[in-house]
């Protein structure tokens, strides 16, 4: 296993999307009481908040630990990788930073904890490592379509 083979974008994204698994199972929100506190991890939140984004990060990583590091051939999809790791950790960056915003009670009782803060930076990290991905055009379109150039 050559980790030469990684390139910047690469790193950034599995790194991000095993910092987000390990952020998930972390205190996101806690509430604190006279005698002691409660917390809730990732896995308590909601799929949409926490669950889906942490399973972006692990498809993210897995990918490019397969492909790049493990060589095997990605199918062919109607377009480049580059540009569905950018929309996959867009959305990743889009749902907890949004719940990091909107938090999880109204009423202010329940408190951001550590977790959610670790998930926000990591997801953060994923939509970074992709469009680091997208600008150095790290892989052409899949379909034999145009490589940017004009076909005259």
């Amino acid at each position: 296993m050559d980790l030469n083979k990684l390139t910047t974008s690469d790193k950034i994204i599995a790194g991000s999307g095993i910092v987000l698994f390990i952020a998930y199972f972390l205190p996101w929100f806690k509430v604190d009481f006279g005698l002691g506190s409660v917390s809730a991890s990732g896995g308590d939140i909601g799929f949409l908040w926490s669950t889906l984004p942490m399973l972006i990060g692990l498809v993210m990583a897995g990918v490019i630990i397969a492909s790049k590091l493990f060589g095997v051939k990605l199918p062919e999809l109607p377009m480049p990788w580059s540009q569905v790791h950018l929309a996959l950790g867009a959305l990743a960056a889009i749902l907890v930073v949004l719940k990091l915003i909107i938090g999880e009670d109204p009423t202010d009782i329940v408190d951001r904890a550590y977790g959610l803060f670790l998930a926000a930076l990591a997801a953060i990290g994923l939509a970074a490592g992709g469009f680091l991905m997208f600008k150095a055009g790290d892989d052409a379109p899949t379909t034999g379509g145009s490589t940017g150039s004009a076909p005259f």
